[in-house]
């Protein structure tokens, strides 16, 4: 299995807007597929549960409400009767306080004075009985009041309260809907260079493949012919073999999108970057810090061919010094050539590009 080293770009751009926008549940293109691909049904999955939800609220409600008033009937019985209990003693105190029999006038004040106040006390426990028992229990009624009015909200309100209640989860799929929308070409590109890399990282270890393979130049890099500095490069893909290096851009476009002529070319965009990266490997400075073999003829050419990977359509045309391939030719093109340098030559140059790349 070829050796990976690296992100792809356009993951490490999606992944910093989905952060950006407090996005955290998606973290792989498959999760991304996914969350587009049941968009619909995980919106209509809350609605459903929220309604389920708001049913069995109103079944415990009603379940709390006959519970609270059998406890209210339990504490106005207990009521009552204790306070029936207490006339009925009251009676019986009344009753000995007049069998009570003294020649004194000062004991017989003092206990007629106790027998009006026990028959005060008694009377008016007799005419308040049940003010009393409603008072007590008052926050009983309360809350089944409460309950009963909450009920009738939510059942006569059931469409709304089940659209507020969901609201919240509904806007942020649908935020999350935007954003991904809005990230739809970098999510489209990321998609085909996730398959390129699937694709190839089936080749022998042998192989390095670099993802985002990115360098800026200072002194730029000028080429005389172009009239052009180049002052960075970034590389989707790059492939380091024994037949040399493979420089991939992927292209994951319809065929609209080929025949439009305000896309910037990829063949002018890898010529570009082929040259800056010939220069940095073949020049001889930086060709004798990689300290490869050298064969009896003189200094090896580390060869760059150009390859633009189409996954989804392609041009009928061929280009000059760039290869246009779909994503099922890649691993017989890059198979096709002979190898010119050892296993060893491979690993050095793809430390050296580890080491030189951002």
């Amino acid at each position: 299995m070829a050796q990976i080293i690296g992100q792809i770009e356009s993951l490490k751009q999606i992944r910093h807007e989905l952060n950006r926008n407090g996005i955290t549940k998606i973290n792989s293109i498959g999760d991304i597929k996914n969350f587009l691909n049941n968009c619909e049904s995980k919106i209509q999955t809350i609605i459903k549960q929220n309604e389920i939800d708001l049913n069995n609220e109103i079944k415990n409600l009603k379940k709390e409400l006959i519970s609270l008033q059998k406890e209210l009937e339990t504490s106005k019985n207990y009521l009552s009767d204790n306070l029936n209990s207490e006339i009925l003693l009251l009676n019986e105190k009344i009753e000995g306080l007049k069998l009570v029999n003294s020649n004194y006038m000062f004991v017989k004040f003092i206990n007629w004075i106790k027998v009006k106040k026990t028959e005060l006390r008694r009377n008016k426990l007799e005419k308040k009985l049940h003010k009393i028992v409603e008072n007590r229990t008052n926050h009983f009624k309360k809350k089944i009041n409460k309950t009963i009015k909450l009920i009738d909200e939510l059942t006569s309100n059931r469409d709304d309260v089940v659209s507020k209640r969901s609201k919240p989860q509904i806007t942020e799929i649908l935020n999350t809907k935007r954003v991904l929308e809005e990230l739809n070409p970098l999510i489209t590109g990321a998609i085909g260079e996730n398959l390129v890399v699937k694709e190839l990282k089936n080749l022998p270890d042998d192989y390095f493949l670099f993802n985002d393979f990115s360098m800026t130049f200072d002194p730029p890099i000028y080429n005389r012919k172009e009239n052009d500095r180049i002052f960075s490069i970034q590389i989707d893909h790059l492939l380091i073999s024994k037949a040399g290096i493979f420089i991939i851009e992927t292209k994951n476009w319809s065929r609209k999108s080929i025949e439009r002529f305000d896309l910037r070319s990829p063949i002018e965009q890898i010529k570009r970057t082929s040259y800056a990266l010939f220069v940095i490997l073949n020049s001889e400075f930086e060709y004798n810090r990689l300290d490869l073999n050298t064969h009896h003829w003189g200094t090896k050419q580390i060869p760059i061919r150009n390859v633009i990977a189409m996954i989804n359509e392609k041009p009928k045309e061929r280009f000059k010094y760039v290869a246009v391939k779909s994503l099922n030719e890649l691993k017989d093109y890059f198979n096709f050539f002979d190898p010119i340098f050892t296993k060893s030559e491979v690993n050095k140059i793809s430390r050296y590009l580890t080491s030189i790349k951002e």
